[in-house]
C-alpha cells in the first residue's frame, strides 16, 4: 500500500493523491489514453473520472483518492 500524487497537468492544484496497491505501470496503462485523448481535443475529463476509470478496471484492488494530504511538521 501506498500514496502517490497524480500529475496530469502543468497546474499543481490540479494533482490528486491515490491510496493504492496499484503499480506505476497499472495506473500509466489505465489513463495513458484518456489523458492522450484530451490533449488531442476528443474529450474532457476530470480527476473524478480518472478514478473511476482506475476502479472500473482495477476492482480487486485498493483504490482511494485525496484532493489534498496534511503535513504534519515535528
Amino acid at each position: 500500500m501506498r500514496v502517490i500524487r497524480v500529475n496530469t497537468t502543468a497546474y499543481s492544484e490540479e494533482d490528486f493523491f491515490l491510496l493504492t496497491t496499484l503499480s506505476d505501470e497499472q495506473i500509466s496503462e489505465c489513463l495513458d489514453s484518456i489523458i492522450s485523448d484530451e490533449r488531442e481535443g476528443n474529450a474532457e475529463y476530470d480527476n473524478e473520472d480518472l478514478f473511476r476509470a482506475l476502479t472500473y478496471a482495477y476492482p480487486n484492488e485498493k483504490i482511494e483518492m485525496f484532493n489534498d494530504i496534511e503535513t504534519l511538521e515535528l
